[in-house]
């Protein structure tokens, strides 16, 4: 029987045989008992009875069956609502029906997810437009200085931050950049809640970089999971003083470009990233840059330094430091900032972003300059990671 129930050929030929071993017997019978009296008409008769129990059978067995996954399938293709069917036989009917219910199954599961990544999108944009509101879209004077500030997330939400804070008196400025473990909104979280701890402590009167890197460290680390940090490093420029000091918490290195001599230095920025103790009051340190007039300061994140060519070669603290003894010695923060960016397209060429990439350029013009406006630039590659150009910029 299970022969017959998986295949439908087998079902007809199998009705097919009942009908003629039927007529084939009663036609053996009469033969023998030898009735010659009974018409054309009755045999006839008998036999298209016998046909159309047949037939009622095969429509119960397969049409009806068939009619019931075409009705559903129908619905299914016209966006009507349609329903499961229980399968009741294992042949090529019971297969669709298993078909069309496991095919409904994962349209079910697909049209979910796509509501929910629909759902995710919606948030992960306003977590972006959140993040964007943070970010600084002006920033206070700063005489004797001229700065250019600009960051590219490599997703809609990224970990990297900077920010100008001046302090209430107005004599001190903090410029201070930061990095945090990966990207994305994890990382964007953190980045959210240094920045309101940092600028809260400005405006309470903290005043010097160590106290605001070692307080917010404090408050930060209990709130934090061991495996999130942050980097960052923290310049105070003195308005009145006209000096420059940086305290560090495991960051990159703080280049400085030395007009006098034409020279570069990268300064280990030191401390231990926030985060990641609880408490760094004996490792932060703050710590003077002596800079003369037309002096340069550059603050970077590793989106920059650990960024690869075709090749698979890094650009390195080395390709950077390179680029700024090149041009260092141009009149502007802004000369200086294009060609570090030009130098760094280049040698990326078609460059998959996968970082949050950060820069700051600071350029000493001396107190009697003309006080110039910072200048500064937000943009995300709104989720395009696979994102490719043939030259890399900031928007």
């Amino acid at each position: 029987m299970k022969f017959i129930r998986e295949n439908l050929i087998n079902k007809a030929l199998l009705l097919f045989a009942v009908l003629v071993t039927v007529v084939g017997v009663v036609g053996i019978i009469l033969n023998r008992m030898e009735i010659q009296s009974v018409s054309l008409n009755l045999f006839l008769a008998v036999l298209i009875l016998i046909f159309v129990l047949i037939l009622v059978v095969f429509i119960l067995d397969v049409i009806v069956p068939i009619s019931r996954v075409h009705k559903q399938m129908v619905n299914l293709l016209t966006g009507k609502n349609y329903k499961k069917i229980e399968p009741t036989t294992i042949d090529e009917i019971g297969v669709i029906t298993h078909f069309f219910n496991e095919i409904t199954h994962d349209l079910e599961k697909i049209s979910y997810d796509i509501k929910e990544r629909r759902r995710m999108s919606s948030e992960l944009d306003i977590a972006a437009q959140i993040q964007k509101d943070v970010l600084p879209k002006e920033a206070p004077e700063a005489p004797g200085l001229d700065v250019v500030a600009k960051t590219r997330a490599a997703a809609e939400v990224g970990g990297d931050t900077f920010d100008f804070l001046l302090s209430p008196d107005g004599n001190q400025l903090f410029v201070y950049i930061g990095d945090v473990t990966g990207h994305g909104v994890p990382a964007g979280l953190i980045m959210m809640m240094v920045d309101t701890l940092v600028t809260a402590m400005v405006y309470r009167g903290v005043n010097n970089g160590r106290d605001l890197i070692v307080n917010t460290n404090n408050l930060l680390t209990p709130r934090i999971s061991s495996r999130l940090f942050m980097t960052s490093v923290m310049l105070r420029w003195d308005k009145n003083a006209q000096k420059m000091y940086y305290t560090g918490a495991g960051h990159e290195h703080v280049l400085v470009y030395h007009k006098k001599d034409e020279s570069v230095e990268a300064i280990r920025s030191g401390g231990i990233a926030l985060g990641m103790i609880p408490d760094v009051n004996q490792i932060a340190q703050e710590k003077e840059i002596p800079l003369e007039i037309g002096d340069s300061v550059v603050l970077y994140t590793d989106g920059i330094t650990e960024a690869k060519n075709n090749t698979g070669e890094m650009y390195g603290v080395e390709g950077l430091l390179e680029s700024l003894k090149k041009h260092g010695y141009r009149p502007s923060a802004e000369s200086i900032f294009d060609n570090l960016t030009r130098d760094f397209s280049n040698f990326v060429g078609e460059y998959v972003q996968v970082d949050d990439i950060t820069m700051i350029v600071i350029k000493y013009l001396g107190k009697d300059a003309a006080t110039a406006k910072i200048k500064l630039e937000v943009s995300t590659d709104e989720a395009q990671v696979e994102r490719k150009s043939k030259l890399w910029g900031w928007s």
